[in-house]
This record gives C-alpha cells, structure tokens and sequence, in this order.
C-alpha cells in the first residue's frame, strides 16, 4: 500500500497538473467567475506596477513561468470525496481557485488610490474594467490609474523648540527632503525617522519619532505645498515635557550581570564584583561564567559619555557575536542627576557540544562512504574562546563491481578561536572592528591505489567585519605535503625527470599568506527578498619570504636548479579569485541569479607549476554542470583515457559564467533552469596537456557550454539539490563539428549532480 502511495504521488506531482491545469474552472460555480488575469496600466515615474499588485485584496492563482498555475492544476485533481486521502492530500498542497469578487476589485482601487496619493498624485484618479469570457468562464480586471498633474514641496523647514538640537539636524551631511521634491508620504517619514535617529545618536535619549508630525499646507491654489516639521502640540506649551526631550544624557554607571543561564532561577547565588574603566561586572563567585575583563573589552559604551542608539547597538553586536553567549539584554535608568544607569545582562550557552555525521560520496563513477565527528567548547577559558576538534575519515571503491580497488583517508584538524584580534590595533579599530584570531593545526593521510599521501597544515588566521565587508587575513599558512609510496606505473606517468608536472607530486613545502573580502548587500536569508548581490575576493603568495631569505644568504640550488628548506622543494606563486553573484528578484516565487568567477595562479621563482591542492578544475555540482568534477579542460585538452585524470585535467586559470533561473513550486519545493559557460587553462604550455594552455586568440573558441534543470528542496537552514547537466558545446572534442553537441548520448553528454546548498 505504501508503495502504492509512493507511485500515485509521483504522478499526481508530474502528470495531473498538466492537464488538469486546462480544466482550470472544475471547482468555479456555474454563476462565477474564476479570477485568471490582473492588470495595472500607470506610468508614474518610480512606482513599479507589480509592486502595486500587493496592494491589491484579489489577485489570480500562483503560476510557474508566468502561466502555469501549478498549484489550481494539484487542486483541480482531486475529486469530490474528501474522505480520500489523496483528494485531501491534493488539496492540502494545491491553491483552490480564486473566485472574481467585485467588491475586492472597489477596494484595490480604493488602496491604489491611497498608494498613489501617498507619492504626491493628489487629484489621481482610479478606475476599473472587468472583462468576463462567458465560455471559459474566466475574467480579467484592468486597472487604470490617470495620474494627472503630482503636487511638489515649495518649502520645506524644520522648527525645533531647541536651537541645540536644531543645529545638529541642519549640519547633517544629506537630508532627505528638500526644497522642490516631490510631495511623498513615504519620504517624509522616512525623514522623520532620520531627525530621531541623528538626535538620539547626540545624547537626546528621551526623543522617539513619535514627537514629530508634519505641518502641510495645500491650500496654495497651485500644485504646491508648504510642509513644516515639528514638535507635537501637545508637548510644545509644556515647558517641563520639552525640558525632559531635549536633556542629553550623560552614561553614569556601567552594570555587567554575567551569569550561566540556569543561575537565573537561583535565589541563593553567591555574587563577586569586578571593576575596570569604571565598568562593574556582577557574576556567580563559585561558577564564573566568563571574564570579566573579556566582557569589558566588548562593551562600546562608556561612562561620562552621551547616550547613543549607535552604540548601543554596536554594543548588542559585539556581545552577541561571542559564540558563548545565548542571551544579551541592554536596559537604561534615569538617576536624580540626569544620567543614564545602564544594566547589561548576559547570559552563558551551552558550552560543550558534539556532532557526528555520514555522507555517502559519488565521484566520477566511484561510491564511497564518508564520517566525521567533532567536538566543540564554546568558552574554554571563559572568554567566548572556541576548542574545536575534529576527526574524519572516508573510503571509496574505484573501479567496477567485480574489480575494483580501495581508496581512503583518515585525518583530524585542532583550532582554537579567540574573540578579538590578537594584533596591534589602533584604539579606534579596536573599537570598531567585530574580529576573531584562529590559530589551526591540521593532517590528513591519504592513500589510494597509485600512491601515498601526507598532508600536515598549521596557521593563523584573522577574521573580521568593517563597515559591511568581511575580511580574512592569512598571517601564516603552513603546509607539508609526503608522499612515501607510490607506484611504478605513476611514476612512468608524471614523475619522470623531463615531466613538467612531476612537483606537484613530489614532497614539497608551502608557506602562504593571504587576503580575502566578503561582501554584499542581502538582508535576510528568505526566498521572498529584494534583489541582492555578493561579491568575494581572495589574493594569496607564497615562498617569497623564503625566496628572498634564500637569496640573501646565497643558498645553493638542487640539481633541478630550486632552493629547498630542510631538503624540501617549497612552493613559490602568487594565486587572484574574484566572485560575484547578482539575485534578481522577478517575483515573489522566482528568481534570476547570475554569477561569473575568474581565478588566476602564477607559479615563479621556486616553481614551475602550482602545486596540485592550488590548481583549477572544472565541472561539478558547483562549477560546469554538464561535466563531473575535474572532467572538462583544459582548454581543448582531450582525456582519452576514459577515466578522471586528476592531474592533467587541471589548470591554473579558471573562468565560469552561470546563469539560473529559480522557481517557487509548493512547499519547499523548488525547480530551475541553468545555462553555463567556461573552462579551465594552464598558464604554460605543459607537454603533458596538449592544447590546454591560454591564447587570447583561442580561448573564446574553448569556452565550454551546457544547459540543464533541477530540483531543490529549500528547509530555509540548508537547501538539497539534484541537477541534471546536458553539454551543449565540447571544446574537448578533436573533431570540430563534434563540439556541438546534436546528438545526445547519456553516457558522453549527461551529468547529474547530488549536492547541498545552491552553487552560487
């Protein structure tokens, strides 16, 4: 029976909805009207007319791709009986029709009208048609907005019963209103609110926007107005009111209550008080929850200063980017002096946890198993410090069924992270910044059928956020890479001593730096945002230190004419990425996201190629879909071999162009559309990846295309993904009128990809 269920869901999902979309008025009664169309006609200079829909009580059933109601169609396919489970369940995920209801087409108008008066159109007027198709039994409402001529402010002033206050709001840099703007509701609280905010900002704690109200005189006989802000009247007779509003307060005390989160409900806590800067911390004498000193340095605000919304939140954010922290809470007391007492409390999290996980992997036709489990201490030495530790471990068979070898690798890395960045800093950066340290150690063994690996790693690392950019510095990024055993036949494949790609595998030293910024301007996490934008960054170099230490003190070279460090070839090469992505949003239930990266590495000095963990590949879940990862590139390079070679199809230039169309189905269901675009290059002509290295006059003609869809289910916290990838141009091809790929084959032209998370 259950496996029945499984097969009439599956079909009702894929099949029904198709054609009992067509049948979209099944469950319209025979004297109504099923609402299919709506639509706005106004030209009014910065009002989109898909926005104004919102304001609209009665809008059409949801569609995918501006057509498709998907979700009448799974309606429209249950039946009757409702005791079903599959009539309940269709309905349970499906959108019943919206029956046409004339007196929600008079209230759109209504609201249209307010919207339009609202941006100045004073005398606009609003008007509705009704279309009605008597045979499909479907209508269509037309709403004409005539905008006539909009109103303008011909004066604009602030009166503020404070000459103080007033010249702090007349020397800030930008106002919001002036002079001869359009009349515009919106704007003007939007000034309203920036009058409060720079004057609590000043010290004027006692201030809310609520004080404020504009003065708009029409009657002018001419489509102008005259609109004064200020003080209510209520309060402007009121000499003790108007004292109490525009009062600075001065910060007095400073009162830390730092506790665990279980000592709040004891009535016997024994309490020990630490002072510094004039900052009390209160806390738990026999169960110290955190420093007090650590506290102290993330507290912004200060004693015998102006109050400050702005601090006050920078303070909320800097307390809670500590990761030992669950609860924060900033309140303020007036005094008899006219000061603020503020009481900050902050509460512990849980400061131990463990996570175990397992994932099965697939790999170029490989399976493989893989497991990690960690342990994690949020406050270490009562700091917010954070002790992570973490072992993994996996195993893949290579090969077919009844002849296959093994493939695994076992390591665990050891990170400490502290709060703040152990640096010197200038006092304001100190401030300003929201920053962390991480000093990491790290190894991993690797071993598969042709040869043996070891790789150890060690570093430090700086992360922290300025104004709305993120930055990561690699101070120090150590990396030792052993290969013990290896095999005949791997040797006589890359490790002959004309090879040019022999150093990639053998033992070497890498000592790197670099940095990386993070930006972009998404505000929330939800599918139903506005458009956004993110962008990244990342330079890296290393051996150079090493270089020029080995210049200065005339070491010798090997006989391969390189330096080495305790008889190690180190690595030297500088390495550029850049990364942007743009979501559009079109409507509520769909997006159009594009995304292009570029990523440039330059082996000089020490080396004549990238060491192989810094090298490009292409194809993927995230990168080329039409491809499984590490099979397309570089350039026309062609791989014969009919397995992934991991090293010559790799590269030290990278290029990729995406672009995805996403759409909203049901629940948490989501469908797209991808096109993409790119390769990968060598910087030097390698003799081992013939036809690989970039041209400027060739590389446009090895750009790589697929196309493809996919599915995707959106938990908000995570996102799973299948994409199914289908090559449209294949500059690997040796015949040229084979590249573009007509005739489809699943084993040549199709990839499918399983993966977490969206790929841009």
């Amino acid at each position: 029976m259950k496996l029945k269920r499984i097969f009439y869901c599956i079909f009702t999902l894929i099949i029904l909805p198709i054609f009992t979309s067509c049948n979209m008025t099944k469950y319209v009664p025979e004297d109504q009207y099923l609402l299919k169309n709506v639509k706005i006609k106004a030209t009014i200079p910065d009002v989109n007319n898909e926005e104004l829909k919102s304001y609209l009580r009665q809008t059409p059933n949801n569609t995918i791709l501006g057509f498709w109601p998907l979700k009448l169609g799974f309606y429209n396919a249950s039946g009757n009986d409702s005791t079903k489970w599959g009539n309940r369940w269709l309905r349970r995920i499906g959108e019943p029709p919206v029956i046409y209801d004339s007196l929600k087409t008079i209230y759109g108008c209504n609201e249209l009208q307010k919207v339009i008066f609202n941006k100045g159109y004073l005398n606009a007027e609003v008007s509705s048609i009704v279309t009605n198709n008597e045979k499909k039994r479907h209508t269509k409402v037309t709403y004409t907005i005539t905008e006539k001529e909009p109103y303008c402010l011909r004066n604009y002033f602030i009166t503020i019963p404070d000459s103080l206050a007033l010249e702090t709001i007349n020397q800030r840099e930008k106002p919001l209103i002036k002079s001869g703007d359009l009349f515009d509701v919106d704007r003007l609280n939007e000034e309203r609110e920036q009058v409060a905010k720079i004057l609590r900002n000043q010290g004027y704690y006692n201030f809310r926007k609520e004080l404020l109200f504009f003065y708009v005189d029409s009657a002018l006989n001419t489509n102008e107005i005259d609109a004064e802000l200020s003080i209510q009247p209520q309060y402007l007779d009121n000499d003790s009111a108007l004292q109490i509003i525009f009062t600075k307060k001065e910060i007095e005390n400073i009162t830390i209550l730092a506790i665990k989160d279980n000592d709040l409900l004891k009535n016997n806590l024994e309490l020990d008080t630490f002072y510094q800067d004039n900052i009390k911390v209160v806390y738990n004498k026999n169960n110290k929850a955190f420093r007090p000193k650590a506290l102290i340095n993330k507290v912004s605000i200060r004693p015998n200063r102006y109050y400050s919304d702005f601090i006050v939140d920078r303070t909320y954010s800097r307390l809670n980017s500590l990761n030992a922290a669950k609860y924060v809470n900033i309140s303020f007391t007036e005094s008899n002096n006219n000061k603020l007492d503020a009481q900050i409390v902050i509460t512990q999290n849980k400061p131990h946890t463990i996570s175990a996980e397992i994932e099965g992997t697939y790999s170029g036709g490989d399976l493989g198993i893989g497991a990690a489990i960690g342990y994690k201490n949020n406050n270490i030495f009562h700091g917010s410090e954070i002790l992570n530790i973490n072992v993994n471990g996996g195993y893949e068979a290579i090969g077919s069924l009844s002849e296959y070898q093994s493939a695994w690798d076992i390591g665990g890395e050891v990170s400490l992270t502290f709060p703040t960045l152990l640096m010197p800093m200038t006092d304001n950066f100190k401030r300003r910044a929201v920053g962390s340290t991480e000093i990491a150690t790290s190894i991993n063994f690797q071993q598969r059928p042709e040869y043996q690996r070891n790789i150890a790693g060690a570093g430090i690392k700086y992360n922290w956020r300025w104004h709305r950019i993120n930055f990561t510095f690699n101070l120090l990024d150590l990396s030792y890479i052993y290969l013990p055993y290896m095999t005949d036949a791997f040797k006589d494949k890359y490790m002959k001593p004309t090879s040019s790609i022999r150093f990639s595998y053998e033992d070497h030293f890498i000592m790197r730096w670099g940095l990386g910024i993070n930006m972009s301007n998404r505000r929330n996490m939800t599918f139903n945002t506005s458009s956004f934008y993110t962008f990244r960054a990342n330079i890296r170099t290393a051996g150079n230190l090493l270089y020029g230490i080995s210049n200065l003190i005339k070491q010798p070279k090997n006989e391969d004419g390189v330096y080495e460090i305790f008889n190690i070839q180190y690595s030297q090469f500088a390495k550029a990425d850049v990364d942007f992505a743009h979501n559009w949003y079109l409507t509520d239930k769909s997006r159009l996201v594009f995304h292009t990266g570029l990523g440039v590495g330059i082996p000089y000095g020490n080396a004549s190629i990238l060491p192989f963990e810094e090298r490009y590949y292409s194809g993927g879940a995230n990168s080329m879909r039409g491809w499984s990862a590490r099979r397309l590139g570089p350039g026309n390079f062609y791989n014969n071999s009919g397995s992934i070679d991991f090293m010559k199809q790799s590269g030290d230039i990278k290029f990729d162009i995406n672009l995805e169309a996403r759409f909203r189905l049901i629940w948490k269901l989501e469908a797209a559309l991808f096109l993409d675009a790119g390769n990968i290059w060598t910087i030097k002509d390698y003799s081992e990846q013939p036809l690989g290295v970039f041209r400027w006059n060739e590389f446009y003609k090895q750009i790589a295309c697929n196309y493809g869809t996919g599915i995707r289910l959106d938990f908000d916290f995570f996102v799973i993904r299948v994409d199914l990838g289908i090559k449209l141009y294949d500059p690997g091809y040796p015949i040229k009128s084979e590249r573009w790929r007509t005739e489809l084959t699943w084993k040549n032209d199709f990839a499918l990809h399983f993966a977490v998370g969206y790929p841009f």
